[in-house]
């Protein structure tokens, strides 16, 4: 697990709709804390920045809850589009969605690192940058709204990069239609919105295969 950096949090989580769920809130932070920052291979797969391989049994006994408590919170998180899940039979991946509104490149830099930056000399400032530097003003509705929206070229090129089965453009014009929010939020990250989609839509092509396949087998069978 990650021990060194830090992640951010914005004063508005206080408005958040699982704020009071003791539960939901620690896991969500946990899999905050605990996703990779960036991608690496694991086995077969490659885990992506922003998700985290884990079982729930490994995550109850991480954070002291039991197994049934995290997954009612992971429950949760999903149904207001804070977390997907892709299982397997060997291991889960969880992805935060919205990941770089929590981690930046800054907060990746090591704990040692920001602890030298710390100690480096301050110039000196006036009162009033002292006031402003002590006086918390939160980000202006413009900078905490979508700034990056990509093409419906730049999302087919990554569908391909991933190997993707769903419609891309199908995803594009979605996105465009909610202009560019999920959950309600502003999307930060929509490399990982599109494979959260991605999954969903691999679950349903899944379900209607395994559909098409006993109606055929009743057919077969009934005209036997």
């Amino acid at each position: 697990m990650l021990e060194n950096g830090h992640i951010k949090l914005h004063r508005r989580m206080t408005k958040w709709r699982w704020y009071r769920d003791g539960n939901t809130m620690r896991l969500f932070l946990h899999l905050i804390l605990t996703a990779n920052w960036e991608d690496c291979d694991f086995e077969t797969i490659t885990v992506h920045r922003g998700q985290r391989v884990a079982s729930r049994r490994t995550l109850a006994e991480e954070i002291g809850m039991s197994e049934r408590e995290v997954r009612t919170a992971i429950n949760h998180l999903i149904s207001t589009n804070e977390v997907t899940s892709v299982s397997t039979s060997k291991y889960t991946v969880f992805t935060v969605i919205n990941y770089d509104a929590y981690q930046t490149a800054t907060s990746d830099r090591p704990a040692s690192d920001q602890q030298a930056t710390s100690k480096r000399p301050q110039l000196k400032k006036d009162k009033k940058e002292k006031k402003d530097k002590n006086t918390f003003s939160p980000p202006s509705s413009s900078s905490l709204s979508c700034t990056s929206a990509a093409t419906e070229e730049e999302v087919k090129a990554y569908a391909a990069e991933i190997g993707a089965g769903c419609d891309a453009s199908a995803f594009y014009r979605t996105m465009q239609e909610q202009g560019w929010q999920s959950g309600g939020k502003p999307v930060r990250n929509w490399k990982a919105v599109f494979r959260a989609w991605e999954v969903k839509d691999k679950q349903k092509r899944e379900s209607d295969r395994q559909s098409e396949n006993a109606e055929a087998y009743a057919s077969f069978i009934y005209n036997e």
